[in-house]
């Protein structure tokens, strides 16, 4: 009898232990939107790059809650509908308020019109995500439209590192209007029917080899002041741009 309870007292143990554990994604998700926050409070102190990179810790966050949830099989409609709230908080709203004070405010209405577009874009490409998500199979290997994390990402590194990407690889960025026509272009593609590759399906060693290597060049970028973050993405988002154009009107 003392073993059949002691058996029962493990297994009761172990089936709390795990139902615990959804509190760990639950903590990247709410750093997600916190990092978020900070970086809105930065941007009012003045502090554009710092509040930048905020940004890019909130997408760092972002990155690991997911992952977490399956790896530990607490992943829930409650986890998702909170990360999307959280990913309008760091990746839609955080950079419509950075880019204005940093840089739109001088286009007036304008400015504010570019950025509500990028933010509806945003709120759009989450809302649709999470109705695709729970209508269509799992793991198909693309995201339809520019992911929001990204396109804060691309914006982000444009507020850190604007003296060598404005001079040396967009030049027209120092055209306040065309700047302005660069974010309305990212927020486009947020809810274009333009398929980026996904890269949920990678095997979770490589996960841990990919992030150590992103690591190592977040590191080498910000130490010798080279927007590699900037570039990858960058050439993420155009390859998958120039392979739908390829695959819509060539092969069509």
């Amino acid at each position: 009898m003392g073993l059949i309870c002691k058996g029962m007292s493990l297994k009761n143990l172990k089936e709390k232990g795990k139902q615990n554990l959804f509190v760990i994604p639950y903590f990247f998700t709410f750093s997600s939107a916190v990092f978020g926050l900070i970086s809105v409070i930065k941007t009012f102190d003045g502090q554009f790059i710092t509040a930048a990179y905020f940004i890019m810790l909130a997408g760092i966050m972002d990155a690991f809650d997911g992952r977490i949830a399956r790896a530990l099989g607490s992943a829930s409609c409650l986890g998702m509908e909170l990360d999307s709230l959280c990913d309008a908080i760091s990746f839609c709203f955080a950079p419509a308020i950075l880019l204005y004070s940093w840089h739109f405010e001088r286009l007036g209405l304008l400015g504010i019109a570019v950025l509500a577009f990028y933010l509806c874009c945003g709120l759009l490409r989450l809302a649709k995500f999470n109705i695709l998500s729970s209508t269509q199979p799992k793991n198909l290997g693309f995201f339809v439209g520019l992911p929001t994390t990204l396109a804060a990402f691309l914006l982000a590194q444009i507020v850190i590192n604007y003296n060598w990407i404005s001079i040396r690889l967009l030049p027209f960025l120092k055209n306040p209007y065309s700047f302005a026509l660069f974010v309305f272009f990212i927020a486009f593609l947020m809810i274009s029917p333009v398929r980026f590759l996904s890269f949920k399906k990678i095997n979770p060693r490589l996960s841990i080899v990919g992030g150590a290597i992103l690591s190592i060049l977040f590191i080498f970028s910000y130490l010798h002041a080279i927007p590699l973050f900037f570039l990858g993405i960058f050439s993420y988002v155009i390859s998958c741009i120039l392979y739908f154009l390829w695959e819509t009107v060539v092969c069509k």
